[in-house]
């Protein structure tokens, strides 16, 4: 039935104890974020679904979802009293959600030309991203920067940043791919030539599909830090940002940052 088959798609989430003291808080803030970012961002189990909704109080957390970023942000909002109502979603769903208006935040967000326009950024990054292309130990590139992958197919997931300089290439045939797992596949199976990708997320999916070993590396051709972001021309964003950066100053000098940074090395 068709309820049924919405139901296996779509999950909301239940609260860890702890929490249902603050449920009256009257500060909230609707963020959206990724299911499948790891693992700054990620479901404990392997059957992620690709939507969910989960309330959050100080003092709570999420069943099923977790991550260095989210750690991040939850504990950031939370010391400035804020109940979160996250959205779980993949990346072209969740741009949507803060652009249409659902959602008053999106991250991690990295930066770039295009984003600036229509984002506003939190001071604080919540995490950072360097950017490598890993190939097959067979392939030979004479590595010279991105112009050495001209007329070659390289995955990327679909809608990631990956700086100006990577948007402006036009001698790479870019193929987009739904998941970090999918380029991985694909590139295992020489259906790519090499796959773009975030080295501290990617080399995580790695280790947890047994294939570590199984690829190279070419040298970083850039980085980024990523954000909590908000429309420029929504009147809560500068507020909400404001307050998610006086939140992280909070847990930095309370030392809950340095023990969530820990916990995820």
């Amino acid at each position: 039935m068709a309820w049924q088959r919405w139901l296996a798609l779509t999950v909301v989430f239940v609260l860890m104890p702890g929490g249902m003291g603050h449920a009256a808080a009257d500060k909230r803030v609707r963020i959206a974020t990724l299911f499948d970012y790891p693992p700054y961002g990620f479901y404990k189990e392997d059957r992620a679904p690709r939507y969910a909704e989960v309330v959050v109080p100080p003092g709570s957390d999420a069943v099923g979802f977790q991550g260095y970023s989210w750690d991040i942000l939850r504990e950031s909002f939370h010391a400035q009293g804020y109940t979160i109502e996250l959205v779980v979603t993949h990346w072209a769903r969740a741009m949507a959600s803060v652009k249409e208006g659902r959602v008053d935040l999106l991250y991690p967000t990295g930066m770039n030309t295009e984003r600036l326009a229509y984002f506003s950024y939190s001071r604080s990054p919540i995490n950072d991203a360097a950017f490598r292309v890993y190939i097959n130990p067979e392939t030979e590139i004479d590595w010279q920067g991105l112009s050495s992958l001209d007329g070659m197919t390289i995955g990327m997931v679909r809608g990631y940043n990956f700086g100006d300089a990577w948007a402006a290439q036009e001698g790479i045939s870019k193929y987009p791919v739904d998941s970090i797992e999918q380029g991985f596949r694909m590139l295992e199976r020489q259906r790519l030539d090499g796959f773009a990708g975030y080295e501290t997320n990617w080399d995580y999916v790695l280790k947890e599909m047994g294939l570590q070993d199984r690829f190279e590396k070419l040298p970083e051709f850039g980085s980024s830090k990523e954000y909590v972001v908000g429309l420029r021309d929504n009147p809560t964003t500068e507020q909400l940002l404001r307050d998610f950066d006086t939140g992280f100053d909070l847990i930095r000098e309370s030392g809950e940052y340095r023990r969530i940074t820990e916990r995820w090395r």
